[in-house]
């Protein structure tokens, strides 16, 4: 099965999927669980709500990555099983007065979120100023990221381990 994920979304499941999104300043965690070969995705635009109460969980990196470690954690509880990917958080448009804050802004929420979970980070491809295609097998745990545009390469997508 195949999902691609828009900003906003995420999928967590037992199941194998191959999930895929295309990130700019957005993030998206991938959360793998090592010992029983199963993830999830998510796909934000901002690190966090002004209101705790926003009901747009998928929208902020605090919440929607809160919400993909929670579901991954009832099916196996212990955080050291898992590892995690953090892709995207360019600085993509042109302006005066971008400094790649957005962006930055949204890692750092993940990062947060995914040390207080006790989840390891194993690879990061943050930052910059272009966007990113990431496609990530939820029952392997490849990644594979590039930068929109580009053509595939012939290289053997890397692992989350």
């Amino acid at each position: 099965m195949r999902k691609f994920l828009r900003p906003g979304e995420f999928h967590a499941s037992r199941r194998p999927v191959m999930t895929e999104t295309l990130v700019g300043s957005c993030v998206t965690v991938c959360l793998y669980n090592a010992k029983e070969g199963f993830g999830a995705m998510n796909h934000f635009l901002r690190d966090r709500p002004k209101n705790e109460s926003d009901p747009q969980i998928g929208t902020y990196g605090t919440s929607a990555t809160r919400q993909i470690v929670k579901a991954m954690l009832k099916i196996d509880a212990e955080p050291r099983h898992y590892r995690a990917g953090i892709f995207g958080g360019a600085a993509v448009l042109k302006t005066a007065n971008t400094d790649g804050g957005i962006g930055q802004a949204n890692v750092a929420a993940a990062l947060e979120v995914l040390k207080a979970a006790g989840i390891r980070v194993v690879r990061q491809e943050v930052g910059g100023s272009r966007g990113r295609r990431v496609r990530f097998n939820t029952q392997t745990g490849e990644i594979e990221c590039r930068f929109a545009g580009d053509i595939p390469r012939k290289k053997t997508p890397q692992r989350t381990e």
